[in-house]
């Protein structure tokens, strides 16, 4: 069971956390073009049509009773689309799928921790000077936010695609210094949790506070809809940051690169 600083958490509250993360990828999935999902029990698959495997996921969500089975299906949903991809495993399916997946010749990347934030705040920071986070409603303000990603992420710029202006209980957020785009995020509400995601920073604004004003915009927002927590995934380099926000570690998500596709070195393990 899931702890923090000694608390044993509600086993509901952890559903709710390990759903919300599902939701997450589901977002990019419907805002991708030629994205695509599947679902069977204990398997949710999401392609976004992405160059990064990270992108590109196998959710194993229980133990399961045909592990080959499962992978070949796997396989199958990713390679039918040339697509880089992973596999992420929900704690509960740890122990029965590690020693497949290594046999299997796939990579150990690693464990990426769940991070809790409840109850959020009902005051927090303010944002830094000079700093002003808008919610992206607009193809302009997505152009905005996509041109600050692909330079926080180190990849092309690919335009914004609408399809986000339409995504269910999905909200875009861009932060600008001085009309610059430099800082972005993403809130998905779903089963009451605010859930954090797509953060990023250009590299010359990292270390100014940014990406933790957004996220503070972002649960917020999240907290007066309603949500009871907030929740992420953290990789190694967002990890210190939302530790000094309050966020708590409850759980890891494993994950294990498919072969001959990498996680890109801005998230693997250090």
């Amino acid at each position: 069971m899931p702890v923090a600083r000694g608390r044993v958490l509600p086993a509901d509250l952890v559903a709710r956390c390990h759903a919300n993360a599902l939701e997450d990828y589901r977002a990019f999935g419907r805002a991708s073009s030629g994205g695509a999902i599947e679902e069977r029990p204990g398997l949710v698959l999401v392609y976004t049509n992405s160059e990064v495997s990270l992108e590109n996921a196998a959710f194993v969500t229980e133990p399961p009773d045909d592990p080959k089975g499962l992978l070949d299906r796997a396989r199958t949903f990713f390679e039918s689309r040339l697509s880089p991809w992973c596999v992420i495993l929900f704690p509960e399916a740890k122990e029965k799928m590690q020693p497949f997946l290594s046999s299997r010749s796939f990579t150990d990347e690693g464990r990426f921790p769940g991070m809790l934030l409840r109850p959020i705040p009902s005051r927090t920071p303010a944002a830094p000077d000079g700093l002003r986070i808008e919610k992206a409603d607009t193809i302009e303000q997505l152009e905005a936010l996509e041109h600050a990603a692909s330079r926080a992420y180190g990849v092309p710029y690919t335009g914004p695609d609408p399809r986000w202006l339409r995504n269910p209980g999905v909200s875009l957020y861009v932060g600008y210094h001085d009309e610059e785009p430099v800082v972005h995020g993403l809130l998905v509400e779903a089963h009451g949790i605010a859930g954090v995601a797509y953060i990023g920073t250009v590299p010359e604004w990292r270390r100014h506070g940014f990406a933790a004003a957004i996220v503070w915009r972002i649960v917020s927002d999240g907290r007066e809809h309603g949500c009871d927590a907030a929740y992420l995934w953290a990789t190694p380099l967002g990890h210190n940051v939302y530790a000094k926000m309050g966020f708590e570690r409850i759980l890891d998500y494993h994950i294990w690169s498919a072969p001959g596709h990498p996680l890109p070195p801005s998230v693997r393990r250090g």
